[in-house]
């Protein structure tokens, strides 16, 4: 699984072209339920994480196919199990970060607990400039046209 995810993570990897047709033959679903099925292992959580990054990356369709199957649940999961997993943190911060520019997607991270999550990865990985930046990213992106999700991450 760690292997499939890295591998739709390369190919979706600034090639829209891959991106839809992933999307098209289940890729998406496949990923999300590597996600579910392996929570526990967190090479599978960061690769299928950077995955979901590369998948959503300007890329709204896939934006909103990736809430629709459970991908923003599974990435806020990731980050719960795997909190000392700098990599997992930074894969999945980053995800939220590209999940988060769409506005439905803002609200529904904001409920799944995805604005605590990343700043719980901010205070548990102050030095992993990774870490940081997407996180900082993915709060940029979530406050973006939201007042009610700027008033909590205030």
């Amino acid at each position: 699984q760690v292997q499939a995810c890295g591998a739709l993570r390369n190919l979706a990897c600034n090639n829209n072209a891959n991106k839809i047709a992933i999307a098209k033959e289940g890729g998406i679903k496949a990923v999300v339920s590597a996600m579910r099925r392996h929570e526990d292992s967190a090479g599978v959580q960061e690769q299928a994480c950077a995955a979901l990054v590369n998948l959503a990356n300007s890329n709204n369709a896939n934006r909103l196919a990736i809430a629709k199957a459970g991908g923003i649940k599974a990435v806020v999961t990731a980050m719960r199990r795997h909190e000392e997993a700098v990599g997992v943190q930074e894969a999945a911060c980053w995800a939220l970060k590209n999940l988060a520019c769409n506005n439905c997607n803002q609200t529904a991270i904001a409920k799944a607990g995805g604005i605590e999550a990343v700043v719980k990865a901010m205070r548990r990985h102050k030095n992993a400039v990774g870490v940081q930046e997407k996180a900082c990213g993915a709060l940029r992106n979530l406050a973006c046209n939201n007042n009610s999700i700027q008033t909590e991450i205030a």
